[in-house]
């Protein structure tokens, strides 16, 4: 019995450091980007990519030219992960939904944003010696909604 359990705790750990050292990296770096872009600071975005070709989609399509609702104000963003595919060249595929909570113009709100934006992201990582970094980007504008009743 306690041979299983050993093993079972070997076996745990194991996957614990597989997940926290090679597949999540990755995925942090995505986010960081990703979130530097929804604060709309785009050199910030732009440090976390590498080649000039990335540079430039970050640089040419900041969030008030992909998200097309009228914004005063953004109020934070958060991520839903949908795949994180490898390839045998060392590149990640990141594929995720970023949700921007913004307030459109007229309404402010004091908490969270009155609208909320659905932007899909896909992004190509690459392992650099500063770390992971974007190699390729994408984002499309889902569409965007109220995020209270009645409005």
């Amino acid at each position: 019995m306690k041979k299983l359990l050993l093993a079972l705790l070997v076996a745990a750990a194991a996957y614990a450091a597989y997940w926290l050292l090679v597949l999540e990296p990755p995925v942090r770096a995505y986010r960081r980007f990703a979130d530097a872009w929804a604060r709309e600071d785009t050199p910030a975005a732009a440090a976390l990519t590498t080649g000039e070709a990335a540079k430039k989609d970050v640089e040419s399509r900041i969030l008030r030219g992909v998200v097309l609702e009228p914004m005063e104000a953004c109020r934070g963003a958060r991520h839903e992960i949908e795949s994180r595919e490898g390839s045998a060249d060392g590149t990640v595929v990141v594929t995720a939904k970023e949700f921007v909570f913004f307030d459109p113009p007229g309404i402010t709100s004091a908490i969270g944003g009155a609208g909320v934006a659905e932007v899909r992201h896909v992004a190509r990582m690459k392992k650099t010696p500063e770390g992971w970094r974007v190699v390729a980007w994408k984002a499309d504008f889902l569409g965007a909604r109220p995020t209270r009743p009645g409005r």
